[in-house]
């Protein structure tokens, strides 16, 4: 059988799986251990390269459709991925009952108090000694506006695929305040390019109340050609384990 081949933004889901050997005893196996994904629908999806290695893997996702995704995957490729709907602010496990846990790109959708509920519901339901991944939308995004509307401060709206979809950005601060439960193996921030090369002269000019610091109009026109290399994403992951005490 082909090994999975995730999407490239999953990158950082492969390094989980890195640090999760890493994390062994010598001689020390991944098969058999239990693995619970937050947000595990759709085509590809990631909890397939777990269960490649072996591990006893499970998934839940709020969305039906993006369910019957992942089974029709895990039905096709022959790999024991057991996924059913539900939602990760309310995880349907008991408390101490998996070794590993993990989000990618799903609770960026919640809002600030449901991100904190979500990740309270992981440590519940890891094992002391567990090892958790998971990410936040950055404050450092610029420019915040392609979001959409603020709302309340740091949860945005806008529609993505005809629905309205929430994005909550922390700021360093805020994020090190949902995470005191956790001891923190180590956090990075990971920066790509958004699409700031597709922007018009006129586009740019409307972001002038957005500017990085303060300006003229002139002097913030001028900067037109730098525009693609201005607008960025970041996303902050945190590998963290849950204490043994």
């Amino acid at each position: 059988m082909n090994p999975t081949i995730l999407r490239t933004n999953a990158t950082a889901v492969y390094r989980f799986l890195s640090i999760l050997y890493a994390s062994l005893e010598p001689e020390g196996r991944l098969l058999g251990k239990k693995i619970l994904d937050c947000g595990a629908g759709g085509p590809v999806p990631p909890l397939a390269i777990f269960a490649e290695q072996g591990m006893d893997a499970h998934g839940i996702d709020i969305s039906e459709s993006q369910i019957l995704k992942a089974r029709a995957f895990a039905e096709r490729t022959g790999l024991p991925i057991h996924l059913q709907v539900a939602d990760m602010r309310s995880i349907p496990f008991g408390d101490n009952t998996f070794d590993y846990a993990y989000e990618h790109y799903s609770m960026c959708h919640l809002s600030k108090a449901d991100t904190a509920k979500a990740i309270a519901e992981i440590h519940r339901i890891l094992k002391p000694g567990g090892i958790a991944f998971l990410g936040l939308v950055s404050q450092d995004c610029w420019p915040l506006s392609f979001f959409g509307e603020e709302r309340s401060p740091g949860e945005r709206w806008m529609v993505e695929g005809g629905s309205e979809v929430c994005h909550s950005l922390f700021t360093d601060e805020e994020a090190a305040g949902l995470l005191p439960a956790w001891d923190i193996a180590f956090a990075e921030k990971m920066i790509t390019s958004t699409d700031g090369a597709t922007l018009s002269e006129t586009q740019w000019e409307a972001l002038h109340g957005e500017a990085p610091a303060p300006c003229t109009l002139e002097k913030w026109m001028a900067m037109y050609p730098k525009r693609e290399s201005m607008c960025q994403y970041v996303h902050t992951y945190y590998y963290l384990e849950k204490p043994t005490v």
